[in-house]
Order: C-alpha cells, then structure tokens, then sequence
C-alpha cells in the first residue's frame, strides 16, 4: 500500500498537465453551497463560576486541620451541584484557596454523615486514589480549555497527580483528617509547578463520594458527567487581571482569527498594545502587533487579530501577550491550534458496472474565504498502470459541491479518481491536498 501511494503522487505530478487526455464533460451539474466551518472560538468566561484567588497574610500549616487564621482571607466556594448540574449535591463541600509567597494553597471540608462508610485504603502516592472517598483539584493554567493537570486525595492524605494520562510530578505537601461529620484536608502547591500562564486559568474542585455505598460524583463547577472537562471548569483570577476570554478552535487554511478580552485592573486608563506570534512546527515564527488601545480604569476591550495558515499538516502554535505602552508584557496565554483538513471528497459508487458511465461526488472544502478565492480543483481518472484518461478543472464557487461525473469509456478493471486541492494557477500553483479512491468497473455479462 505505501508503494501504491508513492506510485500514485509520481504519476500525479508527471501527467496531470498532459494535453488531451481530457473528457469535455467530465464535471456536470455542479452545485455549490456554503457550509459552516468551525471558526476560532472566545470562551465567554463571563458565564462562568469564579474565585477571585487572593494572598494570603500567612502561610497555613498543613495538617489538615483548616483551624489556620490564613484562611479567613481565603477565597470561598459556593453551592456544589452533583456532576450534571441538575441539582445541588445532596452532601456538600466547601473549598478555600489563596497563595501566599509563590505557593497555592487549598483547603477542603467534605461533609459527610456517615463517616464510617469512608472507603479509604490507598496508602502509596501516585496510586488509585479515585477508588477512595476523594477530593480533585483541577488546573487549566494556559486557559486552553484542553488540557488540565490534576490532582486527586484520599482521606487518609495521599495524593496522585496526573496530567494528559501521565504522571505529574509537582512539589506538593497535603495532610487530610476524618471528623465526625466531615472528613478534611489542606494542599499546598508551587504556583511554578501549575502551568499558570497569566493571570487568569481555568479551576475546578470534584469530589467522588464512596460513604454513601454508591459512586456520587459532584463539583463545584459542573462538568456535565466525568471531570476532566476544562471547558467546562470555573475561572480563577490572580490579583491584577490584564487579560480574559482567549481560546481557539479548529483552524483552516487562509486567514483566521482569534479574539480576546483585554483588562485594566488598575486605577488610572493605560495604553495597552496586543501583540500575537504564530508558527507551524519548525517553521519561522510570524508576529502581528496591534494597539495601542486605550482601555479605561477597571475596564475592558475587546481585540480581533488575524492570522495566516498556510498548511495543515502541523497545529498551528499561538502566543497572545498584553503589552504597556514601554513594549513590557503583562500577561500572555498560548494555545495549540488543529487545522481542519482542506479537501474532503466522496462518491456515491466504486464498483461501475460495465457501460455505466455516471456517479456523483461531493466534497467540502475548509478555506477561508479569501483562500478560496485562488482555489482550483483537479479531477482526474487513471488506469491501473496510471495512464491518464480523463481530467477537469474547475475553479470552486463555494465551499460545499456537489456534481454529476460524466465518465470516459473505461476498460473492465481497477482505475482510480483523484482530486487534487491547488492555490493560484499554472506553473505556479500550489499543491495544498489531494484524495483518490479507487474504482473497479466490471466486466460486461456474456449475453445469454
């Protein structure tokens, strides 16, 4: 099969542009209609819980106590909801955070009226905690609403992190405590090792209930069912917020566009630039700076950068920052950005019997508008020993076609059909992606 392929894009390139072995209706019936590709998407923070995350006067002790005095300045949760959100959780939790000195502190208190059911048995770190009666703290530091570190504690205080299914290893110290009608706990954690980027990043604290005899799973910010859903997570806030709502989505190739939501928390109006760098793998970084934009004391802006791709066989790698007018970043936030392939096709038949000589397509281009504006689209039809038999092209009206293929006469046996995505015309026109699909056109049935 790798050879067929190589065969494949050779011949391709040798005989594509070969003078009449072309079929003048090879292409009938085309329909175009538009189609709605998903574009970069703002996640609207607005609508989510949040915790403005504060410093603390001290560090707390942790032994799993929460009878410090750092935690009357701590931030507070409010009503937890079982996992889908439908209702509050019958048996609730309360959770402080804060940081004091470059460490993140959590306090939890886990209400629980039978604590003799408490399962705990996991005694090693980095085992099953979620077995147990536990406690998880998850961490979006980058605000891509993607991935999540995450941090998971039995009442007998061991914990297990993870991240992407792996182990993840941070400085952590963590004590917990059964009581008579709660059982709690206290974590303390680098804010180095949490992936903070910013000032701003996505939070959620879950709890897996075993005391009650079942599984009861509820969080403070709903995640609709299993936990690890970043998009779905609460949105914490350390002190001196400059910038919110910056997320993608899928990309295409040609222009795009990410937005984003700059802040001044400070008391005076500041002249604030937005300066956003992009690449592909290997390839040179690319950089579009904005501004500078006046943004009131205590207010907010909203900025639209666009940005070329121009492959996508790499994500496209995305760094936004918030600059003072002395060119200083105050914040920055990077995301990885999926490029949607540009060519989908399909037909409606492989197997032509004899003297059949018609079969629809139809495919979606992902482009953007400006892209598709210098789209060309190749179809050809080869034989088994890849001789060209047939080919059109046709210059896209929109994104989504539909079309009817007049086919050549062709002989019984294996052929193929192949669609080729270019950019520009001639000589110089870019190769951006292509498809085939094979077909078998059967023999004729000796007439009886």
């Amino acid at each position: 099969m790798r050879v067929r392929v190589v065969l494949v894009v050779a011949a391709l390139v040798a005989t594509m542009g070969v003078a009449g072995a072309q079929v003048a209706t090879l292409v009938e019936d085309a329909r175009w209609s538009s189609v709605a590709v998903e574009r970069p998407m703002v996640a609207d923070l607005s609508q989510r819980k949040a915790l403005a995350v504060p410093e603390l006067p001290s560090a707390p002790a942790i032994d799993g106590q929460i009878d410090d005095a750092a935690w009357q300045s701590a931030a507070q949760t409010d009503t937890w909801m079982v996992a889908t959100g439908e209702l509050p959780a019958p048996v609730q939790t309360t959770v402080w955070i804060g940081t004091h000195q470059g460490t993140f502190y959590v306090a939890f208190r886990a209400e629980e009226p039978n604590t003799a059911g408490i399962v705990a048995t996991i005694t090693e770190r980095g085992g099953p905690t979620w077995n147990d009666d536990s406690f998880e703290l998850f961490i979006d530091g980058n605000l891509d609403l993607q991935t999540a570190r995450q941090l998971v504690m039995n009442p007998l205080g061991t914990v297990t992190t993870l991240e992407r299914r792996t182990e993840w290893q941070p400085d952590v110290i963590a004590s917990a405590r059964i009581a008579d009608d709660a059982w709690t706990g206290e974590i303390a954690l680098p804010m180095a090792d949490l992936g903070i980027i910013g000032t701003d990043f996505g939070i959620n604290f879950c709890r897996e209930r075993k005391a009650g005899g079942g599984n009861d799973l509820s969080c403070w910010s709903p995640t609709g069912g299993s936990f690890n859903q970043p998009g779905k997570f609460g949105l914490a806030t350390l002190p001196g917020g400059w910038l919110n709502a910056f997320a993608v989505g899928m990309g295409v190739l040609g222009q795009n566009e990410v937005a984003a939501t700059i802040a001044n928390p400070t008391e005076a109006e500041q002249k604030l630039r937005v300066r956003l760098v992009w690449w592909q793998g290997d390839g040179m970084a690319l950089e579009r700076t904005l501004g500078p934009f006046s943004v009131p004391a205590g207010g907010s802006r909203e900025v639209t950068a666009g940005y070329d791709v121009q492959s996508s066989t790499a994500p496209v790698q995305l760094e936004l920052s918030v600059l003072n007018e002395a060119g200083r970043a105050l914040a920055e936030r990077q995301a990885s950005q999926e490029i949607v392939n540009a060519l989908d096709m399909a037909v409606s038949r492989r197997l032509l019997p004899a003297g059949e000589r018609e079969m629809l397509v139809r495919g979606t281009l992902h482009l953007s508008p400006a892209y598709l504006g210098r789209a060309r689209l190749v179809l050809a039809v080869f034989d088994e020993a890849m001789v060209l038999e047939a080919r059109e092209t046709i210059a896209p009206q929109d994104l989504v076609m539909r079309a009817k293929l007049r086919l050549p006469a062709l002989e019984p046996g294996p052929h193929s059909l192949h669609f080729v995505l270019k950019s520009g015309e001639g000589d110089d026109a870019q190769r951006i992606a292509e498809k085939w699909v094979a077909l078998e056109v059967l023999p004729a049935v000796p007439a009886r």
